[in-house]
């Protein structure tokens, strides 16, 4: 069966990730305890992308305040596609690319942008899933006013949590996985890890491995497709994102990216709405006709 997606509430511990920036650095949420931090999700195939310079502006208005904005780039086609838009807005934020799109599951939501406001102890204050953007009057008020609050006088304890590479967490949970081979969520870090630091191989082996016990799950189908695509096997990374898709048809992260991967001149460098809307009615159409199809064959 795949996997039922939770979302993440206000008041509830923020999901702890790892992903690696744009300039090849390990970012970890839960190294920015004792500062607040706004996470901004988006992705370059929307329009999103063009939020970022008011971002930056934002960034600048309050740095010095305890606070750190994180963009986390939903883009399984790489830094190649996200790097421009960063560049263009001159970020200095730090920005990490989800290329295995595991965050989508973790954080539970099927669209962006998204926002996500986490206070120095690591629990959600805010959130805004779909529609989330900086240039809205009503999201800079609601913003500004969460980092102008009072935060207790006593001081907040943050237990420390020592920092662990990348290449050690893989060799501790490839031990785990050998100990536990039906532990999905293990196994599922430890491909995603595997792909942001290249290792193709060994990362298609998990998936493998994975699919074998749970052909239905979602997120190690979608990965499964991004390490076809680093092989430069189009069709085949197609084929496992639209297998992924069909089982999880309200996901727009997915529908989206399969678009942005067929269709790239529809994306960059402009997002074209009007083709959209054209595809969604055609992808309906066909979806009629196949039901048709099943129901006169039964």
């Amino acid at each position: 069966m795949p996997s039922e997606k939770k979302s993440v509430k206000i008041g509830d511990p923020a999901p702890d990730f790892s992903l690696k920036s744009l300039d090849g650095r390990g970012l970890r949420l839960s190294d920015y305890r004792g500062k607040r931090v706004l996470l901004f999700v988006w992705a370059s195939w929307e329009n999103c992308r063009e939020q970022l310079p008011t971002w930056q502006s934002f960034y600048q208005r309050h740095q010095g305040e305890g606070f750190e904005l994180i963009s986390v780039a939903m883009d399984a086609l790489g830094y190649g596609v996200v790097r421009p838009f960063v560049e263009k807005a001159r970020a200095t934020f730090p920005t990490v690319v989800d290329s295995a799109d595991g965050l989508w599951d973790l954080y539970g939501f099927e669209i962006i942008p998204n926002g996500y406001y986490v206070d120095e102890r690591g629990y959600i204050r805010y959130l805004k899933v779909g529609g989330f953007d900086v240039r809205e009057a009503t999201t800079v008020k609601i913003l500004d006013d969460l980092l102008s609050e009072k935060w207790p006088k006593k001081p907040v304890r943050v237990s420390e949590r020592p920092k662990i590479p990348a290449k050690k967490e893989i060799i501790g949970l490839a031990k785990q996985v050998k100990a536990k081979s039906r532990g999905v969520e293990k196994r599922l870090r430890l491909a995603e890890l595997l792909v942001q630091t290249a290792q193709y191989k060994r990362a298609a082996k998990e998936y493998d491995t994975l699919l074998a016990q749970h052909p239905k799950q979602v997120r190690a189908l979608f990965g499964r497709g991004v390490v076809c695509h680093r092989d430069r096997k189009t069709q085949r990374a197609l084929e496992y994102w639209r297998r992924a898709y069909a089982l999880d048809t309200g996901n727009w992260i997915i529908r989206k990216q399969i678009w942005a991967l067929e269709h790239p001149e529809q994306f960059y460098p402009t997002v074209n709405y009007v083709w959209q809307q054209e595809q969604i009615r055609r992808e309906e159409l066909q979806a009629t006709i196949a039901e048709k199809a099943n129901a006169q064959g039964r």
